[in-house]
């Protein structure tokens, strides 16, 4: 089975919804964290038009923050 990055985290965080997604400094996202904050971010990008196979660029510091635009935007592109 084909998966893509969408796919691995909504498995990830269905499965294993306490583990450590994410390791940024002294903080620590579980994977249930991390889906829960990606789906506003692929809602949002829904509301504004966006289809799947669409770009979209993002541009983010490095951090936590940024990993979830970057899952939402992952999500938007493969619903």
């Amino acid at each position: 089975m084909s998966r893509n990055a969408s796919r691995l985290l909504t498995d990830s965080a269905s499965s294993y919804p306490e583990r450590t997604a994410i390791v940024f400094g002294d903080d620590r996202i579980t994977y249930e964290a991390l889906d829960a904050a990606a789906t506003p971010v692929a809602n949002l990008l829904v509301s504004r038009g966006v289809q799947p196979g669409d770009k979209v660029a993002l541009s983010c510091p490095d951090s936590p923050a940024s990993a979830s635009a970057s899952s939402g935007s992952a999500q938007r592109s493969c619903r």
